[in-house]
């Protein structure tokens, strides 16, 4: 059975709009370096996501790329977009470098490279993070306690309901239910046949 066709619109759920850009400019990528592999072209791919990160690809060199791009788009009349475009690429790049440093940092990678200043400060950054998270896990398990302290007092409602039901001998005559009383006398046991086990024996008083 062949795969849905995806109706091509905008993705509303952010998640699934995530997962879906991350999946497709990885295959954009890749599609972009087979080109360039195969058919022995230059090819230079640039993404912003919807949060304005930047995602790039080049089969060599990026600036390279751009300036021929440049010189193929009427040389002098595009030098000034050309160059403010050039300029926000490399900003970009260089804050997403210093942010991949920064995500490495956070999960203990390369921390030999910090100064003692640096250590101090991220040491100070995750003391806060840490804060948070527990006041958020403190205040999910206070909701969580709440929300199963409410289920026993409700079935403990209902058992106490269902107690008073059972006490009331007027139920107990319309659907012949039988309550067995501790302080009432002991019903007698029930009578036992014995089978004889010798030849001899066959009373039936055994």
């Amino acid at each position: 059975m062949g795969r849905g066709k995806i109706e091509i619109k905008k993705i509303e759920n952010t998640t699934n709009r995530q997962v879906t850009f991350s999946k497709r400019r990885a295959g954009l990528f890749k599609k972009a370096k087979e080109i360039s592999i195969l058919c022995a072209a230059d090819v230079a791919v640039i993404v912003f996501n919807s949060t304005g990160r930047l995602f790039d690809f080049a089969s060599s060199s990026m600036k390279r790329i751009l300036e021929r791009y440049r010189n193929a788009s009427g040389g002098q009349a595009w030098n000034n977009e050309y160059e403010q475009m050039l300029s926000q690429f490399r900003n970009l790049k260089k804050e997403n470098e210093e942010l991949q440093k920064e995500m490495s940092y956070v999960t203990g990678e390369d921390v030999e490279t910090l100064a003692p200043n640096q250590l101090e400060y991220l040491e100070g950054n995750l003391v806060v993070a840490a804060k948070k998270v527990r006041d958020r896990k403190t205040e999910v398990l206070k909701y969580e306690r709440r929300k199963t302290e409410s289920k026993v007092t409700g079935l403990q409602q209902k058992c106490a309901i269902l107690r008073e039901w059972l006490t009331n001998p007027e139920n107990h005559e319309e659907y012949g239910i039988t309550v067995c009383n501790s302080e009432g006398p002991t019903p007698p046991p029930p009578a036992f046949r014995v089978q004889p086990s010798q030849p001899n024996l066959q009373s039936s008083g055994y």
